[in-house]
Parts: C-alpha cells; structure tokens; sequence
C-alpha cells in the first residue's frame, strides 16, 4: 500500500511539475486603437477558467498560462478580443471603442457583465475617459449631456453644491425620483438632506451624497435606464440605476499613476440691475433706505457694482495617486486623493480628501475572496441664499450706498435700516454654515466556482457615513429673534448594510441553445439617527456654541428612521445561436414601511432581442450588404413596484402646541409632520420600451432609437390637508403618471485614418410627464418644499396636465382673459393659484465632437434644452427691492380692462409706484416665467500625450498634459442668472425644485490646467 501510494505521488509530482514546466508568464500592454492611450482595468481572463487578472493605470497585465490556451480582453463600452498563446511571452492588444463594435459590453444587475447586443432594454456607458474631461468633481454633473433621457440639474454655482437627475421623467407626484446608485454591486446613499438644523432647503441646500466619490477611481458607469434594465435592483431601483464600476488592481508589477489639476473659477452671467434710480423710499432719497425706490442719479453720484464687485475668482486644486498591480493569484489596488474647491464667494469652498483600498486573490482553484474599503472626509462651508438676508443680498443692496462699507465706527455691522438685511459682507464672516461629512464604503465578496456550470457570488457591503452641521448666526444680525446670535447643529449617522447571494447555472445545448438562470437573495438595512439642537442669545457674543446659550432658549430633538427591503429574485437568460434572446426576470419584496398585509408584492418583466442581420445570415440569405452591418431590434415590458417612505403608517407625536388649525392637538399629534395612513399600498409602475440599435457603413455610423411609455398608479401621495383635520398633510394612495418619450443616440466614425480620427457622439431625448388621475376631488399636488417669493409661486402636479408645473398667483380675469380692475383702478391678484408654467423641456440633446491626431486629442460637448419653463425668482424680489429693469417705468398707465364692479372698461389713470410694484405686480407670478432654451459649449478639453520616445530616459512610463475650459459658451434668452438651476436643491422630492431660479449662487465658467503620469 505505501508503494502504491509513494508511486502515485511521484506521478502527481511529476505531472504536476509538467505542466507548471509547460505554463509560462505572459505580459503585455492594452491600447485604445484609437489613440494608443492605455486602458486601465480590462479583464484579463483565460476562457473556459476562473483565473483572470486586469490591467494597470499603464494598461500593462500579467497572467500566468499554458501555451494553447485563449486569453479574453474584455471591457465596458469596448470590443471583446481573443488571443491564442503560443509560445510569445509578450502579448500586446489594441481594443477598438464601441462606436464601431458589435460586442460591447455593459455592466447590468449586481455587477454583471453582458453584451449589450443581447439585452432587450436600453442602456448607455460613460466611459471613464469621458468623465475624466469633463472635469466636474460631482460625478452627476459628469454626467451631462452624455446620456439619452437623462436630465441633470445642477444646484448653483457654491462648492459642493447638489445636482438632480432623472431618468424618462418621474413616477412618483411626491416621493424621491431619483435613480439608485450602485458602486461594484452594492447600492449607495445619495440623499440630498431636504433640511437641516431647521433651515429649509431653499436656504440651505445641502450636498447630494454621490459628490463623495472620487471620479479618477472610476472605471466606467453604466446607466440602466427603464424598468427592465434596473428591476433585479429592487425598489430602490424604480426610477432607473446608475452602476459605477471602479478600477482594479492590475498590470503585473506595481504601477504607480499621479493626477493634479489646478482650476479657475469665475461668474459666468449675472442679471442685469437699473441704473437710473437710487437709494430711497417712495421717490425720496434715504442714506438708510433698504431698497431703490428714490430719485433718479445726478450726474455726479457715485454708481457702485456691489454685485459684480462680491464675487472672486475660485481656486481650485486635486491630487490622485494610486498603485496598482498583481500576482498570479492576487490583485491589489490603492489611491489617496484630495479635491479643495475653492468658490467665487470669500469663505466658501468644498473639500474632499479619500483613500481607497481592494484586492482579492484566489484561495485554490475554484474560491476567489475580495475586499476594498473607501474612506471618504468631506467638509463644505457655505453661507444661505434665497432670501435678502443670504449672500445673495448682495442683489438688493442699493447702488448708490457702497457694500463693502460694512462696519460702522464702533466695528458693528453697518445697518441700513431696521427692516433690511444683513450686509453680505458681514455673513460671510459671521453666519457660516458648515457640513462635516465622514464616511466609508466597505465590501467583502466571495466567488466560488464548484463546477464549470455553476458560479456562486456572496457579497456583502455597507455605506456609514456622519454628517456634521452647524448653522451660525452672529450676534449683531438683524434677523428678528435672532439679535443676539443663533445656533444650530445637526449631526446625523447613516447606514445602509447589503448583503446578496447569487446563485447562477450555464448550459448549452445541441451547439444551438445557451441558457443561464440566475437565482438570488437581498437583503438591505438602512437606518438614519439624526440629533438636531438649537440655541439663541449668546451670552459672549464672539463665541458661537451651544453651550453659550441661556438653557431656557435650548431645544433638542432627535429622528430615528429605519428600513428594511427583503428580495427574493430570478433571472432567466435564453438564446438561440447568439441571435435570438429572451430574458425572463422577476422580484418579490417584502418592505418594512407597508402594512403587514400589503408588505409582500412581486413584479416582473420580459425582454427580447433579434440580431436581424444574423438571422438572416441563418436563414441562407447570402446577399452581401455593405450598407447594413447589423441590426438588432429589442423589446422589453417590465413591472416594478415602490414602497413608502419610512414610518408613515402611524401618526407620530409631538410635544409643541398647535394653535394654526381648527383643532388644536398639541401633545398628542405632531401637526408638522403627515397624518399615518395604517391602509397604504405599493406604487406600481407598469413599462413598455421598443428599441432598434442600427450600423452602418463597416459599423463606422451607429444608430440607437428608443420608445417608451410608463404608467405609474396608486401613488404614495403626500398632500395637503384641510384645517379641520388638526394637520398639514397626510398620506394615502392615489393618482396616475404618464411618462412617454424617445431617445436618439447616434455615433459616427467620420474620419478613421492611422494618425487622423474624427468621432461625433449626438443623444435626443424627449419626455412628456401627464398626471392623469387624482383621488377624490384633487386637481393637483403641491410641494411645500418648492415655495418662492412669499408664495407666489411653487412646484405642482396638475391633474390632466404636467408633474412639472409651476403653480402661481395671477391677476383676476374672466372667462375672456379679461383683466377685472379694482375700484382703484390697479389690476388685483387672485386668490386662488393656477397652472403658469410647464418646466418639463420639449427635448434635451448632446453632441460631443472627439479628435485625434498622434498623441494629440481635442474633444468637445455642446448640450441643448429646447422648451422647459424657468420661474425667476431672482427677478422677481429684484423688483421688490427696485433694482429690476421691470421697474424703470415709474410714471402712470391705464390698465386695460373692466373694472369689476361695474362691468364698465376701465378709463383710470393710475401710478406705477413702489407700492405697485411691491404689492400688486410682484404678487403675482405670471410675469416672471420665461423660457428656459439654452445651447452651452459644456466643455471643451485639449490633451497631449508626450510620445513614448522622449520618455523613454524619464521614469514616466506616460505622461498626459491637458487644458479643459468649463461652461464656456452659454446662448440662451433666459435673462437670469443661468437656466440651469434648483431653487431648493436635490433633495426636493416628486415634481422637484428644478426650473426655479430662486437667488441661489450664480453659475460659473472655469478652466483647468491637469497633469497625468504613470512611472
């Protein structure tokens, strides 16, 4: 028995030995055809094995491998390739872009990788090269114009300032309509706080959490845009999903790549301020006047530019550094970053400083583990806007009076009068607010590949992060109640824990059918413990803190919020020879936030994709067309369903009487927060999509066409409620959204010489969102959060017409459109609110035009809006100060129409003065609705890569230098600041805070200067 076993040892020794004789390291570099660029982070994989490696920042690999075996070169947006090892140890790969492939993959549900040829749905990547050139430190903003249907709004022009993203519109009147983020199959917070310490959004707007995210330790995004593309997620996932694949160790030896960039920021437009009147009150000059409304300048009276004269140029500066590489088994890849945003106002600037960490190896032949961790700290300091009283008081402030004289003799705050607003001057150092943000993203995964069929994924991940806030207001303001000082703090905890297991099986059959199913489990927790405290009257008033503050004048509260989604789901995967596909997909969930009774519910969807041009090769057709190089024609019809915010099935309680309603329940219901509803279903939302992706010409012209439709039924509505129901608001189920659009991508090689290319890269998108159906007798939804200009105008739903209205005071009319003039002879503002304005645009579109000639490369983004509404806010508390140009006529008219009383035509002169400016015109918001049009040169980025020969006696393996210039055209008719704003920020929910121009920070144009190496 032990020769035996001494025999067979020895055997398996020398076979062994055999084949590790036989096995050799190959090495290599991968390349962009197009420009010999290297390509950080493809997959390396041996095909038929598990054993896989990738490629560094360099685009170098190394593998160990049998001669005879295949090596597979796969990439996000690029062409997969094959190559069979010989006996070279040194292999090299040029991988051409997906504008001219027909195997390009995409990143689907938990971090998949499918060729996008046989989905049934649409999406569309964003490639890392892409998000890099676009230079924006919020990974939303790098977003646009770059995607079909998805709509972008930024916030303003402040550091770490939050942007809004849609996908074909919104499915909820009131909830959030946000896509979900997922960073390497785990999903993300990216909440954008709706108040904080007691300052409501349109004062504070705080930061959406995506801006955490480093965008150079991204390797490619992937936007799942429908119902079917975005259902396995979950509901989380019911407005779309946006997948975030990060780099990963690769390339061999250790790589080691840096990145900086320095940038200059400054206001892009500002809107225009009368000159002709001055400082006073009802034409009489007053040197403590608030606003405008004085005579007219002599000719020798000094004109300030108190706006223009407040804003500086932005210094902006970010550093990466990372290392890479690997070994036979393992893979391991780090950076460390910092981003310092300074902004065009003193004192404000965002601050992002990260590391970063995977790597995973193989534990035998069969167990791959992997873990990576983020640590992410980032701090803001802003001040408020949207009123007078913010830094964009600086709007108001009288022309003829200068702003920077901010002290008086005795070094307190210069006051005009006890009616104006603190001087901008002064805010800036005496009324901060700041944001204080730790975070980390950690995830551990297994695969476990038992046999050749089958493959088994754990994942496990979780995002914490704290955020610190702290509002100050100075001893010395002039906000009433506030003289002595003010302060708020907020600190809240956040946690969201994934777990998932999948769980999938490969077959094939007869050589003609390929299957796979995929069956899988997710769990997610999420809590939120937010601790909000205030104080007033400091006792020494330089020392702004909590414990300065008389005990009495304290107030402390503290939220809790905790949910928990448990999914259960399948995936089936069929196709015929690579031609035909269908996809069956279904979820069940069982959310927290519902009743016991209704907490359970499943939704599914199908999808199917024909490659024509492959059938009919099938089929015997043997015509050769040179014209179509393929076609595919896709379809798919999905079910999802959406749960309730957190805890409003019960009423909660409250200790503040409530003395604003008919009944009176202080003690026994909170009346600021929604009335529970215990019978609250789940929103459905049913999806038809059709789709045909075309190439022409070798493939070098692409063509994507997308249509849509959505309904979306049973919303979760928050609504107000009548006085006698002792509340504000309450929930209940209730309404339908129509959603129903087309999308346009278009990708052509124009010119494809060896040192000479030319791509264009053109999306259309359009969506049109119908409220068409309400309970009860509700004629629209309206957003408390969405308020302006003392209310004359708001966001709003409107039963049969848009989810994106405007809703708004008007002038009466009758039946006719008729002006009903008052007894005075001045127009009157009617009491009820009507539909204004529609904000939703009539199409957005992007065209990115990308040269390349050697090592050099130009590359371009004009984005259009066409139609969308934009309600100017701004101009309308310009009027109210006097400074607006709608004010310049202050001598008298005849206001034509009937006056109400008699039915008689109104032959009454009356004055424009101050107080029908104020009261009468500014009161109503029609006039200050204008069109919203824009064409922006978004950027334009020009990089030079120096060529391998001058290098070749430096350590730089590569070294890049580039010169990008931000928001540098913008055409538009819109006369404010920039028609590209939220007045209230992201995190507005429903029909959202977008297209209200509401004194938020202007918009800016940049340049930066950048520099990329590798040694």
């Amino acid at each position: 028995m032990r020769k035996l076993l001494l025999l067979l040892t020895l055997g398996m020794s020398i076979c062994l030995s055999q084949v590790m004789a036989q096995q050799i390291t190959v090495t290599g570099r991968v390349v962009s055809s197009e420009d010999g660029i290297a390509l950080p982070g493809v997959s390396v994989k041996i095909k038929g094995t598990t054993q896989a490696t990738g490629t560094g920042n360099d685009g170098r690999y190394s593998i160990r491998v049998n001669p005879g075996q295949v090596l597979v070169f796969s990439f996000v947006g690029m062409v997969t390739q094959e190559v069979r090892v010989g006996s070279q140890s040194t292999i090299d790969v040029r991988l051409q872009s997906d504008a001219t492939t027909l195997k390009e993959v995409a990143v689907t549900a938990f971090g998949r990788e499918q060729q996008t040829k046989s989905l049934g749905f649409s999406t569309q990547n964003v490639g890392a090269r892409e998000i890099g050139e676009s230079q924006q430190p919020n990974l939303v903003n790098a977003l646009q114009g770059k995607a079909a249907g998805v709509q972008i709004t930024n916030s303003g022009g402040s550091p770490g300032a939050s942007s809004n993203i849609i996908i074909r519109g919104g499915t909820s009147l009131s909830g959030n309509n946000q896509p979900l983020f997922v960073v390497d199959g785990i999903p993300i917070d990216n909440t954008t706080p709706v108040s904080q310490g007691g300052l409501a959004a349109g004062v504070a707007p705080a930061s959406n959490r995506a801006v955490d995210i480093n965008p150079e330790d991204i390797a490619s995004v992937t936007v799942l845009k429908g119902p079917a593309a975005a259902a396995l997620y979950g509901i989380r996932a019911a407005s779309g999903a946006i997948v975030i694949t990060t780099k990963k160790g690769s390339g061999g030896s250790p790589t080691i790549s840096y990145n900086t960039a320095f940038s200059l920021d400054n206001v892009n437009k500002l809107p225009e301020l009368q000159s002709r009147y001055k400082q006073g009150e009802r034409g009489a000059f007053s040197t403590t006047a608030a606003n405008s409304w004085g005579p007219e300048y002599a000719a020798t009276d000094p004109i300030y530019d108190n706006l223009g004269d407040f804003f500086k140029t932005g210094f902006t500066q970010s550093h990466d550094i990372s290392v890479s590489g690997n070994t036979d088994r393992s893979t391991f890849y780090a950076s460390a970053s910092l981003f310092d945003q300074g902004g065009i106002v003193d004192k404000t600037d965002f601050v992002r400083k990260s590391a970063r960490f995977n790597a995973d190896t193989k534990v035998g032949k069969k167990l791959t583990v992997g873990a990576s961790a983020n640590y992410i700290q980032s701090s803001r300091d802003y001040f408020s806007q949207g009123s007078a009283n913010g830094i964009m008081g600086a709007l108001f402030w009288p022309r003829s009076d200068n702003m920077k004289e901010y002290l008086d003799e005795n070094g307190n705050q210069r006051v005009l009068s006890a009616t104006g607003n603190d001087n901008p001057y002064w805010t800036i150092r005496n009324k901060p607010i700041t944001s204080d943000v730790n975070r980390i993203l950690a995830i551990g995964n297994m695969v476990y590949d038992p046999f050749d069929f089958l493959n088994i994924t754990y994942r496990l991940g979780t995002d914490y992060y704290t955020d610190d806030f702290q509002s100050v207001r100075g001893a010395g303001t002039i906000v009433a109640g506030e003289e002595n000082g003010a302060i708020a703090k907020a600190i809240s905890t956040n946690q969201v824990t994934t777990s998932t297991l999948l769980a999938t099986v490969k077959k094939s059959f007869a050589d003609q059918f390929n299957a796979s199913f995929t069956i899988g489990h997710n769990i997610e927790d999420f809590r939120r413990n937010t601790t909000t405290s205030t104080g007033i009257d400091f006792y020494d008033p330089t020392f702004p803190s909590l414990n300065n503050t008389p005990t009495a004048t304290r107030t402390v509260s503290n939220r809790i919020e905790r949910r928990r989604i448990i999914g259960l789901f399948g995936d089936l995967n069929l196709d015929w020879k690579e031609i035909i596909y269908l996809n069956f997909r279904g979820r069940n969930d069982w959310s927290s936030t519902l009743p016991v009774s209704d907490r359970s519910f499943f939704y599914p969807s199908v999808s199917t994709s024909i490659i024509l041009t492959d059938l009919l090769k099938e089929l015997g057709s043997t015509a050769e067309n040179n014209f179509v190089s393929f076609a595919k024609l896709r379809a798919s019809w999905a079910r999802v369903g959406k749960d309730a915010p957190a805890h409003v099935l019960a009423t909660t309680l409250g200790t503040t009487t409530n003395a604003s309603t008919i009944n009176p329940r202080g003690f026994i219901t909170n009346v600021n927060e929604n009335y529970g509803n215990p019978d609250l279903r789940p929103e459905f939302t049913n999806s038809i999509e059709l789709g045909a992706d075309i190439k022409f010409l070798n493939n070098r012209l692409g063509l994507d066409v997308t249509y849509y439709k959505t309904n979306s039924d049973d919303q979760i509505l928050s609504i107000r409620t009548p006085p006698s129901s002792a509340s504000f608001l309450a929930y209940l189920n209730g309404g339908r959204i129509e959603n129903k659009g087309a999308e346009v991508i278009l990708n052509f090689q124009a010119i494809t010489r060896t040192d000479f290319k030319w791509a264009i890269d053109v999306n259309y998108s359009m969506n049109r969102s119908k409220v068409s159906n309400l309970p009860g007798n509700i004629d629209r939804v309206e957003l408390s959060d969405a308020w302006v200009d003392n209310n004359a105008a708001q966001g709003a739903a409107f039963l049969n017409g848009t989810m994106y209205g405007i809703n708004g005071r008007v002038w009466k009319r009758n039946n006719e459109g008729v002006l009903l003039i008052g007894d005075t002879g001045y127009p009157q503002v009617q009491s009820t609110y009507q539909l204004i304005g529609d904000r939703n645009p009539d199409w957005l579109g992007g065209i990115t035009n990308t040269f390349r000639y050697k090592n050099a490369s130009l590359s371009f983004l004009w984005d259009f809006r066409v139609g969308g509404d934009i309600y100017n806010g701004t101009q309308n508390a310009l009027v109210r100060s006097g400074l607006s140009n709608k004010t310049l006529d202050r001598g008298s008219m005849v206001f034509e129409g009937i006056v109400e009383s008699t039915g008689q035509p109104n032959a009454r002169s009356v004055a424009l003065t101050q107080d029908y400016y104020q009261t009468i015109y500014a009161n109503q918001g029609y006039d200050f609705v204008e069109n919203g049009s824009w064409a922006r040169l978004r950027y334009a980025t020009f990089a030079y890569n120096l060529p391998a020969a001058l290098l070749s006696r430096t350590p730089f393996k590569t070294l890049q230098l580039s010169l990008t210039g931000r928001n540098l055209v913008l055409i538009t008719d819109y006369s404010g600041v920039d028609p590209e704003v939220s007045g209230s920020g992201a995190g507005v929910g429903g029909t959202g805070s977008f297209g209200f121009d509401n004194l938020g920070v202007p918009a800016t144009r940049g340049f930066d200067f950048g520099l990329k190496l590798t040694f």
